[in-house]
């Protein structure tokens, strides 16, 4: 028996003629995973299986497991492979208690498959029996040698205090677990120059780097690259007021440039207006050398007190110049809005408490730039 992985919604940013996995951006904060993925998709269950991506929402967990799940079937067209999210799974498994006796059991069709891919597990965590099916169904599969790969929102250090199984944690913590985090510049800049080529624009650098500055991540940067594409066609000289699917999808005519004041013009409708040239870099080195600390311990994960604190001033500072929350995340090593947030109050409370630290500040940055979070 054999389970398709289903067709890519539009949510997920690709065609049903795509490959889940075009135009997907590799970097450092997901190239572990994309390889892992790969090589379970090569058959490369001993080492990889089970695989659990995890990370917060919208750094495109699902999209990395529809694509095993896609390049398993392309790779290996007699295999069995089911994918499906972790909600479906537990509405299937109270369906499948509460349905007619005669109907096979729902668990079938994934303790029969050779790729079984299950994606956001909190979706389990008001099903306590799709938690018990889960880990039968781990047991089964594990005898079968067959692969397995999850992805969830919660770090695997986090699960017990979730209170999640134990015997579910103890199976999937025997393979390899491994992060996405948030996209830093490099990729959203990739991601951006590929993405506007498909829809038939063309962007100035500035424009670019402002995009990407204030975008919160892919999806951001998906919906904005639609709008610009439709209204540079909608505004372009000679348009027809009827433009057929053709011309929206961007298919005819040579890329459209798209002016940069109006790009700044639609950042500020956003709600995202940011200064295109704001300089967290040398805020950071300001700061590093004013507190003698290294600028790579400053970006790094490194929580000693001297660095944290130099690290928390560098995010409030910036923070205060203008730069989006999202664009301090990425600078500071892939740190979530939370994090920076928090940063910010406590370089405050520090700058309020402190004199020669506020004078400090203001020597680093134009007096009257101090802001709020």
């Amino acid at each position: 028996m054999r389970y398709k992985a289903p067709a890519p919604s539009s949510a997920g940013r690709t065609s049903v003629s795509e490959h889940p996995w075009d135009g997907f951006a590799i970097g450092p904060e997901n190239e572990l995973a994309m390889a892992a993925a790969q090589a379970l998709a090569h058959g490369g269950q001993e080492q990889f299986s089970p695989l659990v991506v995890h990370g917060p929402s919208g750094v495109g967990k699902s999209r990395l497991l529809r694509g095993l799940a896609a390049e398993r079937i392309a790779r290996r067209p007699e295999a069995a492979v089911s994918w499906l999210p972790a909600d479906q799974f537990a509405a299937l498994c109270i369906d499948s208690v509460n349905g007619e006796r005669d109907q096979p059991p729902a668990h079938d069709q994934w303790r029969q498959a050779d790729l079984f891919v299950l994606d956001d597990l909190e979706g389990l965590e008001r099903a306590p029996r799709a938690w018990d099916e889960l880990e039968h169904t781990l047991d089964v599969l594990e005898t079968r040698n067959a692969g397995v790969a999850v992805s969830t929102r919660s770090a695997p250090a986090t699960w017990r205090k979730r209170g999640w199984p134990s015997r579910v944690i103890s199976r999937l913590s025997s393979g390899l677990a491994t992060r996405i985090g948030p996209p830093g510049r490099p990729a959203l800049r990739r991601y951006l120059l590929e993405h506007a080529g498909r829809h038939g624009i063309a962007l100035p650098a500035q424009s670019v780097e402002e995009l990407v500055q204030a975008a919160a991540g892919y999806r951001t940067l998906d919906g904005w690259l639609a709008r610009l594409a439709l209204e540079a066609r909608m505004n372009r000289p000679g348009a027809s007021r009827r433009m057929s699917a053709r011309d929206i999808a961007g298919t005819i005519a040579p890329p459209l440039v798209v002016d940069g004041a109006h790009v700044q013009t639609f950042l500020a409708e956003e709600g995202r207006v940011v200064n295109p040239i704001a300089p967290i870099e040398s805020i950071a080195r300001a700061v590093a050398a004013q507190l003698d600390v290294r600028l790579n311990d400053l970006r790094g994960p490194g929580r000693g007190a001297r660095v944290a604190h130099a690290r928390h001033l560098a995010i409030h500072l910036a923070r205060a110049q203008g730069t989006s929350v999202a664009a301090i995340g990425r600078y500071f090593g892939g740190r979530d809005p939370a994090t920076i947030r928090h940063a910010c109050k406590a370089a405050l409370r520090r700058i309020e408490a402190d004199p020669a630290l506020a004078a400090l500040a203001a020597a680093i940055v134009a007096p009257d730039s101090r802001g709020t979070v």
